[in-house]
């Protein structure tokens, strides 16, 4: 059975279904690793939090080397490499029983865990060229929403059990199916595997130097803000500062996932080119704004108001969500030199990282706690990156066009 307006090239179609693999297990993964860690190995929920906030940085450090790295070894072996390594890493969870063990398994699984996303993007370039690279890019992402749910309800099936070879089932599936990816993804065709010229990648990070291009990431990072308002700013401010029933959260999440699967091919029509990403990011940012005042205006309302504004401002939140997943694929494309590819997009991908690393302190102290003011001035943050990613994204492709041309003229 295939579902609507998901159809891609029939040699993309292996491709896809990796990325439904790698949707079951991450899903598997994150609904239940807290129980994991916390009943099954022993660990204390404050160890597992300083573990992962450890691990997580050491994939920021090493993201951009690993761009670079599959520069100069080709996206293929990058992804398997990448693949494999998880899914080692995943298996050693099953043997961790104290701090200092989880401690190393944990930064071993989070240097591949940020440059995964990157090396990917890269990877479906690679494999299906430039005119079709979003629209494969989106199905891939409406089936990993899919995957995704599944591998939560498995989890939930797994805590219903309740034993320890249950619970390791949680780190192991999840192990598994990156194995059985990189497995897969050597089967993958690429029209073109390695880079043109891998001297190119030696060296300092030339995208470090070129300050337009860091801005661009660093606006597209704010907009990546929009994942812990979903997650975490609209459930907390839902149950501690409006009337609304705290059981209407749950379905905020189905509704987001719904709208997801629905829309996401039909909003990414359009942002093949950079000027079309850079419309994406604006209507995205917009969406961001209005959501955050929307939910400024729930707080004083009565319940049922209140879940109607709640509601709204999901659906403003998914829809900006949407463009900006589109819109932050297309730019981030068109800013990246080809023989560079996984450099930049590795730095694009590592404003994102941070913003997910910082969000869900500025989230909960710097806007719910602070209240509608709180929601209004973010509001007017994502106002402003509407305004000037368009400048900023022009400014960048300058930059890069006259280094280019620098680069040209030396190697002449």
């Amino acid at each position: 059975m295939r579902l609507p307006g998901l159809d891609v090239p029939r040699e993309s179609r292996l491709l896809v279904f990796v990325g439904l693999v790698d949707a079951i297990g991450t899903g598997l993964y994150i609904a239940g690793f807290a129980v994991y860690f916390t009943l099954s190995a022993g660990l204390s929920a404050t160890e597992v939090g300083l573990g992962l906030t450890i691990a997580n940085a050491c994939g920021l450090v090493t993201l951009t080397p690993l761009g670079m790295l599959a520069d100069r070894i080709g996206p293929r072996a990058a992804s398997i490499l990448l693949h494999y390594w998880r899914g080692i890493g995943f298996v050693a969870f099953a043997f961790v029983g104290d701090f200092v063990s989880f401690l190393v398994v944990a930064c071993f699984v989070g240097i591949p865990t940020r440059a995964i996303d990157p090396v990917s993007q890269m990877y479906v370039d690679r494999h299906i060229g430039k005119d079709l690279r979003m629209r494969v890019m989106s199905v891939m992402r409406v089936v990993y929403n899919i995957g995704f749910s599944v591998g939560g309800l498995l989890t939930t099936v797994i805590l219903v059990v309740g034993t320890r070879p249950a619970f390791l089932v949680i780190v192991l599936g999840n192990g598994a199916t990156f194995l059985l990816a990189g497995f897969l993804l050597a089967r993958v065709p690429l029209l073109a595997d390695d880079p043109p010229d891998r001297r190119t990648a030696r060296g300092w990070p030339r995208s470090l130097r070129q300050g337009r291009y860091l801005v661009v990431t660093g606006l597209n990072a704010v907009l990546v803000l929009n994942t812990t308002v979903l997650t975490l700013g609209i459930p907390l401010w839902v149950t501690t500062r409006t009337d609304a029933p705290p059981a209407v959260v749950a379905p905020l999440m189905v509704l987001n996932t719904v709208l997801v699967v629905l829309l996401q091919v039909r909003l990414s029509k359009g942002t093949d080119t950079r000027e079309g990403g850079v419309r994406a990011l604006r209507w995205s940012a917009m969406a961001f704004a209005a959501c955050m005042v929307v939910l400024a205006l729930s707080a004083p309302l009565a319940p049922a108001g209140a879940v109607v504004a709640v509601v709204v401002a999901t659906v403003l939140l998914t829809f900006g969500e949407l463009w900006h997943f589109a819109g932050r694929l297309s730019v981030s494309y068109a800013l990246a030199p080809r023989e560079r590819q996984g450099e930049y997009l590795s730095v694009f991908w590592l404003g994102s990282a941070a913003a997910l690393m910082v969000g869900p302190v500025l989230i909960t102290a710097g806007v719910v706690e602070q209240g509608v003011t709180g929601w209004l001035v973010l509001a007017a943050v994502f106002a402003a990156v509407g305004l000037f990613i368009g400048p900023a994204v022009a400014a960048a492709a300058r930059q890069l066009d006259g280094t280019d041309k620098e680069v040209t003229s030396h190697a002449a």
